[in-house]
């Protein structure tokens, strides 16, 4: 017959296992879907460490490159969902891919759970310093002389490169073909040797490379210029329209992850984004903090897929 010593010591044992199957699994995996290098790949690094002593274990970035981040956000998709493996992603990767390439194999609201956004950021267009383009106006010009230079790099398939593209050619009558490459990291170096004409990349690599005197930036989506590059205008601005848009960075698990790790895991990376040292190096980013709630990650996620399932192309 069991004391009452040994019933208390069973309940704990109990509640011990209660709680140990709800803890993350070490080490915790930050995917990031693209190359090193890139912004992704830097706000992993950067928050990794911080969200290993928040959580009290290690956290490894993780980088799986590949077909516009596809092959990163599938595999989290098929990883157990015991809170070992978080997807660092912008919306695009989740959300566009799949609906562009229905063979991608996953779904943005029925196979992930959004666990907190990070940042926001606009999308620019901008052509290496030996390009005699000093405008839009002028690239176009030179895109209508010699329709190769219409060939443009982007990071990704689909989703706001595109868009620019297809406003560029709408709108001024020529041809805009995209040339896809692994992420900004991989795109950047044949923009500024002059290898692409030109090329769409998010704000944090578009200001750092202008800043340093390698590409010229033409323009900016959004419906409002940036604070980070007030002297370029948005493309609404100069007339091509349909790219009043912008991205966001954000983490994303399996989609049966246990709402307490869930809860668990977005109550530490607010705790983290509210460092004045992490909204600093974000800042410096040129990436604007945009930190969620588990319920406004689920809003956020739901208006992204709305517009992009609206925005893709008819079948």
């Amino acid at each position: 017959m069991l004391n009452r010593r040994n019933i208390l010591a069973a309940a704990l044992a109990v509640a011990a296992a209660g709680a140990s199957a709800q803890d993350f699994k070490s080490p915790i995996r930050f995917v990031v879907p693209f190359a090193p290098g890139g912004a992704t790949d830097a706000l992993a690094r950067l928050l990794g460490p911080k969200m290993s002593s928040e959580l009290g274990h290690p956290v490894i970035i993780e980088n799986r490159p590949g077909a516009s981040g596809q092959i990163g956000t599938a595999a989290v998709k098929a990883a157990p969902a015991d809170g070992s493996t978080f997807l660092l992603a912008l919306d695009h990767s989740v959300v566009v891919v799949p609906l562009i390439t229905p063979s991608a194999g996953y779904d943005a609201v029925k196979d992930f759970a959004p666990v907190g956004q990070v940042a926001r950021f606009q999308w620019t267009l901008a052509v290496p310093l030996s390009s005699p383009a000093k405008t839009l106006a002028e690239f176009v010009d030179v895109v209508r002389k010699d329709p190769k230079m219409g060939n443009y790099g982007v990071p990704l398939t689909g989703g706001v490169p595109d868009i620019i593209g297809d406003a560029i050619t709408r709108k001024a009558g020529v041809k805009m073909e995209a040339i896809a490459f692994g992420g900004s990291a991989q795109m950047m170096p044949q923009l500024i040797g002059g290898q692409l004409a030109s090329g769409v990349t998010g704000e944090p690599e578009g200001v750092t490379m202008s800043r340093g005197g390698k590409v010229r930036i033409l323009a900016i989506s959004g419906g409002k210029r940036s604070g980070l590059l007030p002297d370029v205008p948005t493309f609404e601005e100069l007339g091509f329209t349909g790219v009043n848009v912008n991205s966001f960075n954000a983490f994303f698990a399996p989609k049966a992850l246990p709402k307490p790790l869930a809860e668990r895991f977005n109550a530490a990376l607010r705790k983290v984004l509210a460092e004045p040292e992490v909204q600093a190096k974000i800042k410096d980013m040129s990436l604007d903090l945009a930190p969620t709630d588990l319920e406004q990650s689920a809003i956020e996620l739901g208006k992204s897929h709305a517009f992009w399932n609206a925005a893709k192309p008819a079948k």
